[in-house]
């Protein structure tokens, strides 16, 4: 009797303990499982929103990245000042009123007169080396000297040159196409007064350009 006793004490015990232990490990499983559901559904939605995100920022970097499209024709013009300091030095402001242009291949440079009481001018292309970058090199300029005689002007007089423009460093009296050093236009004191060259140089071409009146006014045409 004291036998079959103890066995159904044990018997009990063991029972009660999958009654009562083993639902609380389920529960907590479940529990467990529940919290990782939603772990990974967070998780899910965090990623899809992030998706969301990224594809927006790209698109907006795309938009932002886009390059603007090359004009096929600009503007050039003149800007004009005087500074002065006393007992220093006056100072000529007169310029080219951007330093680069920007242009596409197969389009058109307009240069147009803005400052006729610093006139004439001339849009000339040369060679970035024979640029002068010292003020005496600017007032003994040989380039303007060689180039102001293919125009055929006289230093003697303030008459027009014989030729309004040149090609390749070749007097004419049409536009010439521009695409290398040699290549100018003559534009009288005139305001509005205007000329129009055609850029026939290719793709990735840079052109440095001067007046030959006032050789420190410089500038680039970049073709794109």
């Amino acid at each position: 009797m004291a036998h079959a006793r103890r066995g159904r004490s044990v018997a009990r015990i063991v029972t009660a303990m999958f009654v009562t232990v083993v639902p609380v490990v389920v529960t907590e499983a479940i529990i467990v499982e529940n919290r990782r559901g939603h772990s990974m559904r967070r998780l899910i939605a965090g990623a899809a929103a992030m998706s969301v995100v990224v594809a927006g920022v790209a698109g907006l970097v795309s938009v932002a990245g886009a390059a603007p499209a090359t004009p096929k024709k600009v503007v050039v013009k003149q800007k004009f000042g005087m500074t002065m300091v006393p007992n220093r030095y006056i100072r000529d402001e007169m310029r080219f009123d951007r330093d680069v242009y920007t242009v596409a291949s197969g389009g058109t440079v307009e240069f147009v007169m803005t400052a006729a009481q610093e006139g004439p001018h001339t849009l000339t292309v040369v060679a970035a080396k024979d640029l002068p970058k010292t003020a005496g090199q600017a007032f003994d300029c040989r380039v303007c000297h060689e180039l102001a005689k293919a125009h055929g002007a006289d230093p003697s007089s303030d008459a027009p040159p014989k030729f309004k423009f040149l090609e390749n460093g070749v007097g004419q009296n049409t536009a010439p196409k521009l695409d290398r050093p040699g290549d100018s236009g003559f534009l009288p004191a005139r305001n509005g007064s205007k000329i129009t060259f055609k850029v026939t140089a290719p793709k990735g071409t840079t052109l440095t350009f001067m007046c030959l009146v006032h050789p420190w006014m410089q500038a680039k045409l970049v073709v794109r």
